[in-house]
């Protein structure tokens, strides 16, 4: 029996208003979903709460990778740095290039050493095989001479100077060496770039001084290992290094300690640093020095007086022009902070001194 017109229509209007609720039931799982998905990308890396992402920022992040960056490290005090593997860079490593110096107990350089002298472990695992062994003293030198003229040194400015422009007029080779002079106070000013000219050296060292109330040391470690000696991408070898003259002390950077050494280990710069000091007693700054020496392979000189920074820069050129270079397929593929350690088998009691490591990201 065919029903009425009206009972059709009610009939029809009950499956309208049922499709309806159900088309707008899911849409609100969907958007329950999208909301669900922003909150999670969008939450703080501890868990709380994040700030809601604009519309063009949140598509951008879905769809852009995210790139690891390295942890925060703590450090310990103003003067003592964490104990952490960390003060060092990410970058592939298929080749691992490690430079070194080996001293007797008298401090005199040990140049006669073969490749069957000498061990070197990554990650705590020997290397079988090194793909390149030599002593090189005529490796092109890439120098910066870092002179802190604070307060609390510039009793000693003068006789700084003195040795420092004795030092650059003997050991720079106008057609192979290239070095720069920066000093630092409350401010840090570069006073030569990088230059093979020995006169002009001498020059901004004579012209230099206390550029404002302050101590920067990390500040211009910083500026001089990524600023002036980044290295590039021309594959041409060379020796990267620092020679600071300072007591180690920092007021006002805005770079750590961490910050300087990984820039000095991302660049291949050893950092050698020159303090006077009378007497036995030991300074807070000595423990910073020590810690830039220890992690990229420099050493750390102590002046008893300004008579005697002649012969500590003597000693750093004969660093400077003893170095050991080696070379070694990388161990493991796993990324992460690997240590390096480089043993000398000999009769006597021999120094090494090296980087300590480096970070690598898998391939």
């Amino acid at each position: 029996m065919p029903l009425p017109a009206a009972d059709i229509w009610g009939v029809r209007r009950s499956v309208l208003i049922t499709g309806l609720s159900l088309a707008l039931c899911g849409l609100t799982l969907v958007g329950i979903g999208e909301w669900a998905s922003g909150r999670f990308e969008s939450a703080a890396p501890d868990g709380g709460a994040g700030v809601p992402l604009a519309a063009s920022s949140y598509e951008a992040n879905r769809l852009a990778p995210v790139r690891p960056t390295l942890p925060v490290l703590p450090e310990t005090g103003d003067h003592l740095p964490a104990g952490s593997p960390g003060y060092t860079f990410r970058r592939d490593v298929p080749e691992v290039r490690l430079q070194f110096t080996v001293a007797d107990e008298q401090g005199r350089a040990v140049t006669n050493l073969s490749s069957a002298d000498v061990r070197v472990f990554d990650n705590q695992t020997q290397v079988s095989r090194l793909s390149e062994f030599e002593r090189d003293e005529n490796l092109p030198l890439q120098i910066g001479l870092v002179i802190d003229t604070s307060d609390s040194v510039k009793r000693v400015l003068p006789e700084e100077k003195a040795a420092a422009m004795k030092f650059l007029d003997r050991i720079i080779r106008p057609r192979t060496d290239s070095a720069f002079v920066m000093a630092f106070g409350g401010e840090v000013k570069l006073w030569q770039a990088p230059t093979a000219e020995r006169q002009q050296l001498v020059d901004a060292i004579e012209r230099l001084k206390e550029p404002g109330w302050g101590t920067r040391f990390y500040d211009a470690l910083y500026s001089a290992c990524d600023g002036q000696l980044a290295s590039g991408s021309d594959g041409k070898l060379v020796h990267r290094a620092i020679v600071v003259l300072s007591d180690g002390d920092d007021t006002h950077s805005l770079r750590r300690l961490r910050d300087v050494i990984g820039a000095a280990q991302r660049n291949d710069v050893q950092i050698y640093s020159l303090t006077i000091r009378a007497g036995q007693a030991g300074d807070p700054g000595d423990q910073v020095l020590q810690r830039l020496a220890d992690a990229t392979g420099g050493r750390v000189y102590v002046a008893r007086s300004a008579q005697e920074l002649d012969g500590a820069f003597a000693q750093i050129e004969q660093d400077l022009r003893s170095q050991y270079y080696l070379s070694f397929p990388a161990q493991q593929a796993a990324p992460g902070y690997h240590t390096l350690r480089v043993e000398v088998r000999a009769a006597q009691k021999l120094e090494v001194r090296a980087r300590q490591g480096y970070y690598a990201v898998g391939q």
